[in-house]
């Protein structure tokens, strides 16, 4: 199935219900994290909802209007890095835009993707019934294939099903291991107090943590107990080596601090499509640049490192 776009906007009130491109001036297409991703599986079932919003100084509230069901046939950013959206609607919702925002989990971003069972649980909960020709898109019958057919139920399954603390953890354990890394699991596997788990290549060592939820951003106290579990590693493993603190979740926040790495399962799953892809070209190698440069793995960094396998 294909996660859903969500688009927001106060600039009219019918402003979804005909066929448009629309722009986000002034954003970014990178606040999109999965936008390479998207853009591979359109088109793409949408949601075209309306907000509150102030427009040079004049306040918009639009919150009493349904939102509106949509296919988003294009993705494309400008010179600038502001995306615009290609969309048509298939159909209007019964439901005001105020109620499902209530249930949305990005309350700031005027653009995000969500997954389909998490959407489709919301729109159950308002009493919602989809339009056919929207859920054929979310069950992807649309034309072509999506790079996720590479890897697998049991891989894919881990963004898009509710699964256990202790199942996160192994299905990580055995993704880090497909991908290429040597793995130690430890976390539920071990009594006391252990990372999730550290995974390496030669003397870069990952000293990860799992954390089953959306939208995750790691609060003060998560950032004090990797940190003490990266420095027990380090007794135990030999300092001469290079240690990573990363935290693996579902979906990852906007705003990680810096010195912090937030891998979300997406791009996990990208890098492992990418190996099905390269075969014997992939070398697991550019990671220690991206840990060195402390760039954020996202799909585009890996479609840009991982080009020429």
């Amino acid at each position: 199935m294909k996660r859903v776009l969500v688009l927001e906007t106060a600039w009219a009130e019918d402003y979804w219900e005909s066929a448009k491109e629309a722009p986000y001036p002034k954003r970014s297409y990178k606040e999109l994290k999965d936008w390479e991703n998207l853009k591979k599986s359109l088109p793409l079932p949408g949601l075209g909802v309306y907000i509150k919003q102030t427009i040079k100084g004049k306040i918009h509230d639009y919150l009493h209007k349904p939102f509106v069901y949509l296919r988003v046939k294009g993705m494309k950013y400008n010179e600038k890095g502001e995306p615009h959206f290609d969309f048509e609607p298939i159909g209007k919702a019964k439901v005001k835009s105020e109620e499902l925002l209530k249930r949305l989990p990005n309350k700031s971003a005027l653009f995000f993707s969500i997954s389909p069972k998490e959407i489709i649980q919301i729109l159950e909960e308002l009493g919602e019934k989809p339009p056919k020709e929207w859920l054929k898109l979310l069950e992807g019958e649309a034309r072509g294939w999506n790079w996720k057919d590479w890897i697998g139920k049991y891989f894919s399954d881990i963004e898009e099903e509710e699964l256990s603390n202790d199942e996160f953890e192994d299905r990580i354990a055995d993704l880090l291991k497909a991908i290429g890394f040597n793995v130690i699991q430890k976390g539920h596997k071990l009594e006391g107090e252990f990372a999730d788990g550290i995974a390496w290549i030669d003397n870069y060592y990952i000293v990860y943590d799992c954390k089953n939820r959306w939208n995750y951003t790691p609060t003060d106290s998560d950032i004090r107990a990797i940190k003490k579990y990266l420095e027990d590693e380090m007794k135990r493993n030999g300092e001469e080596n290079r240690y990573y603190p990363v935290f693996i979740a579902k979906s990852v926040g906007m705003n990680i601090k810096k010195d912090v790495f937030c891998i979300p399962v997406n791009s996990l799953l990208y890098l492992l499509y990418k190996k099905l892809q390269l075969g014997p070209k992939f070398k697991l190698g550019p990671i220690k640049k991206i840990l060195d440069d402390k760039n954020p793995l996202t799909i585009e960094t890996i479609d840009k490192e991982w080009f020429f396998g």
